[in-house]
Formats: C-alpha cells, sequence, structure tokens
C-alpha cells in the first residue's frame, strides 16, 4: 500500500462520521461477501469487493484477513489493542447477476457520493431484501430456459422445428424443477425429476410431424439446468488460488451433474429410448443460424441469471461474438475446439473488460452470459452415462465415452482461462485509472478535499493475498 493511500486512510479513520464499531463494519463487509457468493460471485472479485468496503469504512487492508469458502466466510481484524474475528454462513446458493452488479457498485457509489455509515448500512438491507426478488416474472423465466435449449439444440445442428420442440420440452422441466423448489424437495432430487421428466417430454416429441431431426431435443432440452457458471467460477478460483473455494464449487457441479445424468437414465429406462448420447454434434452453418442461436441461448440465460434488462442485448452480441470466433476457427481453419473456445472466451473477455465501466456493471456479468453457450454440457453428461452404461459397453464405446469427457474437461478449463487471464492481464498493467480513481476518493472522503494522488491502490493485489 503506498504512502499516500495510507495518508488517505488515516484521515477516514479519524474521521468522526463514522462512529460504527469495528464489529458493526465487519459485519456489513461480510453482508456484501454473502450476497456476492450465494448469487454466483467468484472469490477473488468478493474478496476485491469487501476490500473496497472495508476501505471506503475505515478498515485498512492489512490488518484484515479473510477465509473463503463456498458455504462460509471468515473475516479477521487484527487492530492495535484487539482482535476480531467473524465469520458468515452462505446457505443458499443460486445465480443473480443484477444483485452481483449492484453491490459492486455500492461501495463506489458511498464513496462517490459521501454517503454516511448508516445511510450505507440501509442501501445494504434494501439490497438484502431486493435479491429475494427477480426482474422477471416466472412464466417468462420458464419461457427464456425454454428458448435458451431450443439455441443450445440450433447450435448442435438441429432444424427450427427441432428447436420448438426442445424448447416445450425444457419449459416443462422447468416447470417441475420450480415446483420441486417450492415444496423444499432435496435440490439435487429436483435437478434429477426436472432432468427425467424434460427428456422424456423430449422423446414424446417425435410423435409430431415436420423435424428432420427428431432426436435433437433429448440432447439439448435439460441443459437449463447445467452449472456453467459454477463451473467457471471453480476455474477460476483454483486460478487465484481459492483452492478450498474452487474444490468446493468444482463438487458442486460434479454433484448436479450426476443428478441430471441420474434422471436422464431414469428417463431412458421408463420409456425405453434408445441409445442417443453418440449423435454427432455438428453445426449446420457457421455463420447466420449459428449466431441468431447463440444470441438467443445467451439471453435465455441471462434471463435465469436475472441479469438487468438493459444488459440482455449485450448478452446476446457477446454470445455471437464468442462462438462466431469458435466455429471460425474450429471449423474453418480447423482449429482444435479448446484452443477455438479459448480465443472465443477471451475476446468476449477484453471486449466486456474496456466495456464493464461504461455499463456500470462487473466483468462478469458482462461476459459470463456470453460464453454460457460454448459449455460443453453435452459432452459431460456423455461421459457420464458411459459410465452408468459401463458393463454393456465395448471397448470403441468406452474409448468415446473417456475421449467426450477429455474433450470437456479441456473445452471448460479453455473457457475459463480465455475469460479470466485477460482480466488479470488488465488488472495488473492496464486497469491504472480505477486504482487511482478509488485512492482519490479515499482521500476526498469526508475531507473536503480535491487534490488527486498521483498513486495507485493495490486492493487488486491485496484481493491476490487473502
Amino acid at each position: 500500500m503506498t504512502k499516500g493511500l495510507e495518508t488517505a486512510m488515516s484521515s477516514i479513520d479519524i474521521c468522526s462520521a463514522r462512529q460504527a464499531t469495528i464489529k458493526d463494519k465487519m459485519e456489513m463487509v461480510l453482508d456484501i461477501g454473502q450476497l456476492l457468493m450465494e448469487s454466483g460471485g467468484d472469490s477473488k472479485s468478493i474478496v476485491r469487493d469487501m476490500l473496497r468496503a472495508a476501505a471506503y469504512l475505515g478498515l485498512h487492508w492489512k490488518h484484515l484477513n479473510f477465509h473463503m469458502t463456498y458455504t462460509t466466510i471468515m473475516a479477521n481484524y487484527d487492530g492495535e489493542k484487539k482482535s476480531y474475528t467473524v465469520f458468515r454462513k452462505c446457505r443458499i446458493h443460486g445465480i443473480n447477476m443484477t444483485t452481483i452488479a449492484d453491490v459492486s457498485q455500492l461501495s463506489w457509489r458511498a464513496l462517490e457520493q459521501k454517503y454516511e455509515t448508516g445511510t450505507f448500512k440501509a442501501d445494504l438491507e434494501g439490497m438484502k431484501e431486493k435479491s429475494m426478488c427477480r426482474h422477471y416474472p416466472q412464466w417468462a423465466t420458464s419461457l427464456a430456459a425454454g428458448i435458451a435449449c431450443g439455441g443450445f439444440c440450433k447450435l448442435f445442428g438441429c432444424d427450427w422445428v427441432a428447436f420448438v420442440y426442445t424448447a416445450l420440452a425444457a419449459c416443462i422441466g422447468f416447470w417441475v424443477r420450480h415446483g420441486c423448489n417450492r415444496f423444499g424437495v432435496n435440490p439435487y432430487i429436483s435437478i434429477a425429476a426436472s432432468a427425467c421428466i424434460a427428456t422424456a417430454a423430449a422423446y414424446w416429441t417425435q410423435v409430431l410431424p415436420g423435424s428432420a431431426t427428431p432426436w435433437f431435443p433429448m440432447i439439448a432440452c435439460m441443459l437449463f439446468l447445467v452449472p456453467g457458471v459454477p463451473l467457471i467460477n471453480s476455474f477460476d478460483d483454483l486460478m487465484n488460488n481459492y483452492i478450498v473455494s474452487g474444490m468446493t464449487r468444482a463438487m458442486n457441479t460434479m454433484l448436479v451433474v450426476l443428478a441430471m445424468t441420474f434422471g436422464i437414465v431414469g428417463a431412458i429406462s421408463l420409456c425405453q429410448i434408445p441409445a442417443y448420447s453418440t449423435y454427432d454434434i455438428v453445426p449446420d452453418s457457421i455463420y447466420g443460424s449459428q449466431a441468431i442461436a447463440a444470441a438467443l441461448a445467451a439471453m435465455g440465460f441471462s434471463v435465469i441469471f436475472n441479469i438487468p434488462p438493459r444488459l440482455l442485448p449485450v448478452a446476446g452480441i457477446g454470445a455471437v461474438m464468442a462462438v462466431g470466433t469458435r466455429n471460425i476457427l474450429a471449423i474453418g481453419f480447423d482449429v482444435p475446439m479448446a484452443w477455438a473456445s479459448f480465443w472465443g472466451a477471451a475476446l468476449v473477455s477484453v471486449v466486456g473488460f474496456k466495456l464493464a465501466g461504461r455499463l456500470r456493471a462487473p466483468r462478469s456479468v458482462v461476459t459470463v452470459p456470453a460464453v454460457i453457450p460454448m459449455i460443453p454440457g453435452v459432452l459431460m453428461y456423455r461421459l457420464l452415462i458411459g459410465i452408468f452404461y459401463i458393463p454393456s459397453l465395448d471397448p470403441q464405446g468406452l474409448l468415446t465415452a473417456i475421449q467426450s469427457g477429455v474433450q470437456a474437461f479441456m473445452i471448460i478449463l479453455a473457457i475459463a482461462l480465455g475469460a479470466t487471464i485477460p482480466d488479470m492481464i488488465a488488472h495488473q498493467f492496464i486497469e491504472r485509472s480505477k486504482h487511482q480513481r478509488l485512492c482519490h476518493l479515499l482521500a476526498v472522503a469526508r475531507s473536503g478535499e480535491d487534490s488527486a494522488f498521483e498513486i495507485e491502490t493495490d486492493i487488486d493485489q491485496a484481493s491476490n493475498l487473502k
């Protein structure tokens, strides 16, 4: 931490406007961490936002230590006279990108508008209540889930009639999961039930006329259940040395995929569905329909993630860029799918990083929905279905299942790397203005001074140490 920032922090510490106790301030910092963790934030961004809020509240980052897990956040403040330790359980996990965007902007707004501590706390309480609400009604979210799965199906090469059948089956599966959640059913059981009903519904759409690709709805109808955001976050946490949180997210992701596979296998057994997981997934074109499908899939998932409505077009355009780049490289230039996915995710990440400030939204809210259409959910459960039926598999079938799993892992790793590495590099070498802005705001907060410090803070570097 530079000398100028330490001077600014000292001026804040003695400010009489903030009379909250250290424990009260730490509780507010943990409120921010809990909201972000339960809304699907990655650990590095959560720690960065908590450190920024702590800086606003007058808690020096050198005296703060955070321990991050997927279910618990622990904070310790080692003051001159006393040491304080508080922790917070994170019990309900979902994806709420509106909450991520709102909470991430709160500490900036508090500094810019010179909030009193009471105002900051009131806004935080309001965000807690707001996080329980959604921009979109349940019927719209259900329709979005259907469109998202239909978009995936089109990306796999189906016709538009199969797109409609996929959307119909996905909507049915979505309502099954919604009903299970309302009655308090175990989340993994609700995922299995939803996958089972969606797969069965997709199978029975074969009796309907008009589609030349009748099997594709069964491949895509349950992909709204694929935990794309936790999957990306798990790799992001591991790469940023949040090992415990990353491993826990990865295990949760595996349990979700296993639950999906149980549901699919159940539908196959009940309906006597012949093998369909070996169908080739090949786009019908590189441009046109693929661009439309990518945009529909990304915007559908964005509604599921409760993204602010103003950012829906951004997610769609980003998906067109990501999937288009991947397809051009993979199909047009025979680049391996993992590398093609990496460059697609990297392009969106770079563009999203530059647009995030203008859009007043965190980078993850701008970029993650755009890369979701590249998640190889089919390859993941193709491996697991192969494992379930391993006694009856011939050597070639077993090899195909293993290849699917390895390919899925490599693509997911490539997407995670592509989505995070540009951000990591940018925070190290490019985005100095944000650091200078934070230092200036800390300096003038409650002081009436107008002079800016020609230095930068290391809040971001500190987040790497926590």
